[in-house]
């Protein structure tokens, strides 16, 4: 390394280090449902595709505890958990059944969730010829509200 820049980097750490202390606790991250169902409006696609893909991992998970035949207060938590998402995800989901990047994910979202008003356009989406894998989970989805009836 040659000395000229090797006095620069030590003459910008040392001020660096004049700045201060980095703090002890790092800022805490919002990871709420809430903040992931506002990304799925959001422009960038990357943040909306993670944040259908983190939704659909938390109803899968409340949905696979709160079909237990039980009155554990897990499985109240996780059927009130399934509550909150069909107001809080299910419109935002069906609304965004015609993005490309986010139809999968929402539809195994609203079969998941069985919201029985998404049926017309998980059909209009069957009709517009998607990818396979989301033709796989809009059908699925079809039959899971369609047995919840």
């Amino acid at each position: 390394m040659s000395k000229p820049l090797l006095a620069a980097l030590l003459l910008w750490s040392n001020c660096a280090l004049g700045v201060g202390t980095i703090p002890n606790s790092p800022v805490k991250q919002d990871t709420s449902s809430l903040r992931y169902a506002n990304d799925l409006d959001s422009a960038d696609a990357n943040i909306r595709l993670y944040a259908a893909r983190v939704l659909r991992n938390r109803v899968k998970e409340a949905w696979r505890i709160g079909n237990r035949e039980s009155t554990d207060i897990r499985v109240l938590e996780a059927r009130q958990t399934l509550s909150d998402f069909d107001h809080m995800v299910a419109p935002r989901c069906m609304r965004l059944l015609d993005t490309r990047n986010v139809a999968g994910p929402c539809a195994r979202i609203l079969g998941l969730l069985e919201t029985k008003a998404a049926m017309t356009p998980l059909e209009r989406l069957l009709a517009s010829e998607p990818a396979m894998c989301v033709r796989h989970a809009a059908r699925k989805a079809l039959k899971r509200i369609e047995g919840a009836q």
